[in-house]
């Protein structure tokens, strides 16, 4: 009969219980390392999911901030348009109220002129006139007539 219990079946049995004993303690470090690992990996996860968050956080204020900035561009270029047209047509208005003064002022200097110069040539005109009839009257030795008598007998026709 053999014998179970020989020398290289305790060795075996002896290495088994040997390694099964050391790798308890390796097995906690290895799971240990590899929980700090799992840990390590979840933490950045984590962190990479925050900042991702803010991110996209930042993005949609952004991007609210872009929309809000276009709403508001849209609105001042309304705004300046309205006030341009209004600034056009209060110019235009104040430059048809200057033209139809300075026509006005132009049509009463002309109307000015034009009795000045009816005066001027009705002055001229009966200067030559009274200067014919004096010359006639010299001209005829008819001297018993005075100058006011002719005056009042022209004014009187």
């Amino acid at each position: 009969m053999t014998h179970y219990f020989d020398e290289s079946f305790v060795v075996a049995i002896c290495f088994v219980a040997f390694i099964y004993l050391a790798y308890q303690p390796v097995r906690k470090a290895i799971l240990a390392s590899l929980d700090a690992r799992i840990q390590e990996i979840k933490d950045k996860l984590e962190e990479t999911e925050t900042i991702r968050n803010d991110a996209k956080k930042l993005l949609d204020d952004l991007e609210h901030k872009m929309s809000d900035f276009e709403a508001r561009k849209q609105v001042i270029l309304d705004s300046a348009e309205v006030t341009t047209k209004r600034l056009v047509e209060t110019k235009t208005q104040e430059m048809e109220l200057l033209l139809a003064r300075k026509k006005e002022s132009a049509v009463k200097f002309i109307e000015n002129q034009k009795t000045k110069a009816t005066a001027a040539m009705r002055d001229e005109f009966t200067e030559s006139v009274l200067n014919m009839v004096r010359t006639y009257l010299v001209e005829t030795k008819n001297n018993s007539v005075s100058d006011e008598e002719i005056i009042n007998h022209f004014i009187k026709k």
